[in-house]
């Protein structure tokens, strides 16, 4: 398969009929990046993204027992340097200091902050590009941020050549990728 624009803006369509979240998923990506500015976000909303990122895994309980077992004022520390940090490295490596979230979870973190700059950092996605030749390798089993970036850019770069937004791709990459 080669991407183009319309294979992206029909598997985005796909990807709205599969996800049984999708209407609560809109929901949060319209509140959540203000939320976030304002530092009115709940700790509810930091389990939903968890919750919403783990979909399917059988392993949303452990990592979210992992994840309330932060103190709140910390992870409260860490969601700020995050936001206030200037580049996706340091934003992902303030989020990544949070026990439970490593960086696949972190850059969920950060595409609710700011789904206009941020993609979720996904195997089936991953797995598209490399594919496709825009990744040079598979994604490994423990991610670091600098895959993440190597990753993020490689979506940048994809999102412009075809002229969709970040999210169309993330959605599209996500619903090429299959059920493997």
């Amino acid at each position: 398969m080669t991407l183009s624009q319309q294979l992206l803006e029909e598997r985005e369509v796909a990807y709205e009929a599969e996800e049984d979240q999708y209407a609560e998923e809109v929901e949060r990506l319209e509140t959540l990046p203000l939320a976030f500015e304002e530092g009115s976000w709940t700790w509810d909303d930091l389990e939903w993204i968890v919750r919403w990122k783990m979909t399917g895994s059988p392993f949303v309980g452990k990592v979210l027992d992992d994840f309330n077992s932060n103190d709140e004022a910390f992870v409260t520390s860490q969601i700020e340097k995050a936001i206030a940090a200037s580049s996706p490295g340091e934003k992902l490596t303030h989020l990544t200091e949070i026990t439970g979230v490593a960086e696949r979870m972190g850059s969920a973190f950060l595409l609710f902050m700011n789904p206009d700059r941020f993609t979720v950092l996904d195997w089936k996605a991953w797995g598209v590009l490399h594919e496709n030749g825009y990744l040079p390798d598979e994604m490994p089993d423990n991610p670091t941020v600098e895959d993440y970036l190597l990753y993020l850019g490689a979506c940048w770069a994809i999102a412009n050549e075809y002229d969709v937004s970040l999210r169309t791709l993330d959605m599209a990459l996500w619903a090429l990728g299959g059920d493997e």
